[in-house]
């Protein structure tokens, strides 16, 4: 190219240059919770052994990276930060939705399981000591499960899958990226059976979310399965 050749950019219509940065807005929106939690956990988290502020702090910061990515949304994308309309049903949807999918995340339970049946030996010390911690401070527990419940289905479900819908025009894939992306985010416990379980969790939310465009009764449902583990945890294991 030449110096007085223009930049292929600049000869592009302007649409599709507005298109192309519209596009990468949105993959720098999913991929900016993963940078964010990470830099405010170095920032705020203690560097004692007192797990149950650290667990606290947590949370705290998953709702503090959910309210940045609202303002990115709304002032980087200048778009809803939810991009498809929430759908209105009756109680019989909800009654109905939440029986299902309630069923089908229990058998997503039972496969998990396989590998442990395998004979693989996963490490639950940090998920024993998570749940311990929980059930010592039922605020704690209460907030907990409403915290991940709400932001995980704002962010995974809500704004996450809808972009990536954007990109494929097969239907199939934004809901297995979305999940793959949701089961990444548990990497944490170190723990194969979580993976699995939260990969399977994510694909059966994001197919849900996909075909009935309702965030309320999986944010409901979310609050409800983590409630029930964190009180119950142990007797399923």
């Amino acid at each position: 190219m030449t110096a007085d050749e223009p930049h292929d950019e600049l000869t592009m219509p302007a649409a599709a240059v507005n298109k192309r940065r519209y596009y990468a807005l949105m993959l720098v929106g999913i991929i900016l919770p993963f940078l964010l939690y990470p830099f405010l956990g170095m920032i705020f988290y203690s560097s004692g052994k007192d797990y149950t502020l650290h667990l606290t702090v947590s949370r705290l910061l998953i709702w503090a990276v959910l309210g940045l990515l609202v303002l990115y949304a709304r002032y980087a994308e200048v778009q809803k930060f939810l991009l498809w309309r929430d759908e209105k049903y009756g109680f019989k949807f909800y009654a109905v939705s939440f029986v299902v999918l309630w069923l089908v995340v229990f058998v997503a339970g039972y496969i998990s399981r396989i590998p442990a049946l395998l004979g693989w030996h996963d490490n639950y010390s940090l998920m024993i000591r998570m749940m311990q911690i929980m059930k010592a401070h039922p605020v704690l527990l209460v907030f907990g499960s409403i915290s991940a419940g709400i932001t995980e289905e704002l962010y995974c479900r809500g704004y996450m899958l809808s972009r990536l819908s954007l990109f494929f025009k097969n239907k199939y894939i934004p809901v297995i990226i979305s999940a793959l992306m949701f089961s990444c985010a548990h990497l944490g416990y170190k723990n194969l059976r979580e993976i699995i379980y939260t990969f399977l969790f994510g694909m059966i939310f994001g197919y849900h979310y996909q075909k009935y465009r309702n965030i309320k009764v999986l944010i409901i449902l979310h609050v409800a399965i983590d409630l029930f583990a964190f009180l119950f945890y142990g007797l399923h294991k």
